[in-house]
C-alpha cells in the first residue's frame, strides 16, 4: 500500500512546498544587502507579496514581483537616479524542481544595489524557459499593487538563472 507523505492525509500544496526554501533565498538577500552595506553601497530590498512567471505578453514577459509601496518608490527613485541598472549578479539554487534566485541588480556609478528575490518551476514554465533562451535575456518586473509604474531590469545572460 502506498503512503502518503503528508501524514494530515491533505492535497500536496505546493505554496507549502515553496515556503521553508523562500525563507532560506529572502535570508540570503538580507545577507547580500548586508554585504553591500558593508562595502557603502545603497542597497535595496524587495520582499515582493507576489512572484509571477508571465509569458504571451510581449511587453511584459519575464518575471514579475509585486512589491510593497513602502520599499517599491525607494527603489523607482533609485531606478531613476541610475538610468536604469546595467550589471545582474545572480545567486541561484535548484532544488530539482524549482529553481530559487536572489538577483543583485547593480548600478556601479551610484553604489546603488537593488535586491529582488525570485523562483520559478522550468517544468511548468517551459515558454518561459524557451522565451528566455531564445531572447537571450530575462526581463525582471516590479511593480506595486495599483500599477502606476512597473520597473523593468534585464538579466542579460539567462544562463545565471535558468537550469
Amino acid at each position: 500500500m502506498p503512503t502518503d507523505p503528508d501524514p494530515t492525509g491533505e492535497p500536496d500544496n505546493p505554496a507549502a512546498d515553496v515556503m521553508p526554501y523562500w525563507d532560506q533565498v529572502v535570508e540570503d538577500m538580507a545577507a547580500t544587502a548586508d554585504e553591500y552595506r558593508d562595502r557603502d553601497w545603497t542597497a535595496r530590498e524587495i520582499h515582493p507579496g507576489d512572484v509571477a512567471v508571465r509569458t504571451g505578453d510581449v511587453e511584459r514577459t519575464g518575471i514579475e514581483l509585486l512589491a510593497p509601496d513602502n520599499e517599491f518608490d525607494p527603489v523607482a527613485a533609485a531606478f531613476d537616479r541610475a538610468g536604469g541598472f546595467g550589471r545582474a549578479e545572480v545567486f541561484r539554487a535548484d532544488t530539482g524542481g524549482t529553481i530559487y534566485a536572489v538577483v543583485a541588480l547593480e548600478d556601479p556609478e551610484t553604489e546603488t544595489a537593488v535586491l529582488v528575490p525570485l523562483y520559478f518551476s522550468p517544468g511548468e514554465h517551459e515558454e518561459f524557459v524557451e522565451a528566455a533562451r531564445a531572447e537571450g535575456e530575462i526581463r525582471v518586473h516590479v511593480r506595486p499593487l495599483d500599477e502606476r509604474r512597473v520597473l523593468t531590469f534585464t538579466i542579460d545572460d539567462p544562463e545565471q538563472v535558468l537550469p
